[in-house]
C-alpha cells in the first residue's frame, strides 16, 4: 500500500465513521476496488486507533464525568450504610457512574458475540467469507434497518413523540435496554451493519431521546474499538513489514 491510497482510505473511513452507513463495509470495498484482496489487519487497526482518538477528544468531557464519578462512587463504597444495598445505591447515584455500569452492560455481549464472529470473519487458514458481494447485500439491509427510524421521526414531526431536554442523564436507560443495545452493536461486527446506526436505532426504538442515543452510542464505542484493538494486535500482526508510517498518515485524515 502506498502513500495516496493510505491516505484515500483514511479519507473513507473519516468521512463514513460518524454516518450510519458502516464505515467498515465501505473500507473492505475500497480495499476491494484497490486490489487490496487480502486483508489489511495491520490498517485496519491503525485507522481503528485515529477513530478512537477522534471520539475521546469530542466527548472528552463525558470521559472526564465517568472517570471522575466512578472514583467518587467507589469511595462511597466506603460508606457507613448499614446494608450492602445502602453502599451500592448510594455509589451508583453520581451520572458518571451509572453511565460507566450501563456501558459496561452494553459492552458484554458485543465482546461475546465479536470473539464468536472473529474466526469467521478473519479465519487463520483461507479467505474471509464475508466478500464484496456480500459485504454490498449487508449494506442494502443495513439500509432498511436504518428506515425502522422513519415512524419515529413521523411521530416527532406531529409532536407525538414525547421530547427531553436538559442536561446528558440516562436515568430512562433500562440495564436491560442497555444489554440489547450491546448485542446490536456486536452484531455490528459484520462489514457493512453501522455500529452507529445499529445502536442509535434500537435506542431509539426503546424509548431513548435522539441526543442521548447517539452520545450513548458513540461512548460505547470507546471500549468495542478498544476490545477489537487487542483482538487484532496479536504476534503475526505485530511482525508485518508493512510501512506503518504509511498508515499512521491514513489514520491522520480522519
Amino acid at each position: 500500500m502506498n502513500l495516496l491510497e493510505a491516505l484515500g482510505l483514511g479519507a473513507l473511513q473519516g468521512a463514513t465513521e460518524f454516518l450510519p452507513i458502516s464505515s467498515s463495509g465501505h473500507l473492505k470495498l475500497g480495499e476491494h476496488l484497490l486490489g487490496m484482496h487480502e486483508p489489511q489487519l495491520l490498517f485496519d487497526v491503525v485507522l481503528h486507533v485515529g477513530t478512537l482518538i477522534s471520539v475521546i477528544a469530542f466527548y472528552r468531557q463525558d470521559v472526564l464525568m465517568v472517570l471522575r464519578d466512578m472514583l467518587a462512587g467507589l469511595g462511597r463504597l466506603r460508606d457507613e450504610a448499614p446494608d450492602l444495598r445502602g453502599r451500592l445505591t448510594h455509589a451508583f447515584e453520581p451520572e458518571g457512574m451509572r453511565l460507566a455500569l450501563l456501558v459496561v452492560l452494553a459492552t458484554l455481549p458485543t465482546g461475546i458475540i465479536g470473539l464468536l464472529l472473529k474466526k469467521v470473519l478473519d479465519p487463520d487458514v483461507g479467505a474471509s467469507p464475508i466478500t464484496p458481494q456480500i459485504v454490498c447485500g449487508i449494506l442494502i439491509l443495513n439500509g432498511f434497518i436504518l428506515m425502522a427510524n422513519l415512524p419515529l421521526q413521523r411521530r416527532e414531526a406531529r409532536g407525538e413523540a414525547p421530547t427531553r431536554s436538559g442536561p446528558f442523564t440516562l436515568w430512562h436507560i433500562a440495564p436491560w435496554t442497555a444489554l440489547l443495545i450491546g448485542v446490536m452493536q456486536g452484531v455490528a461486527v459484520l462489514p457493512g451493519i453501522s455500529r452507529s446506526g445499529m445502536t442509535i436505532t434500537i435506542a431509539l426504538l426503546c424509548g431513548v431521546e435522539r441526543l442521548n442515543a447517539a452520545r450513548y452510542s458513540f461512548l460505547l464505542s470507546i471500549p468495542a474499538i478498544l476490545g477489537a484493538l487487542v483482538l487484532q494486535l496479536d504476534s503475526k500482526l505485530l511482525s508485518s513489514t508493512a510501512d506503518l508510517g504509511v498508515f499512521i498518515a491514513g489514520a491522520e485524515i480522519i
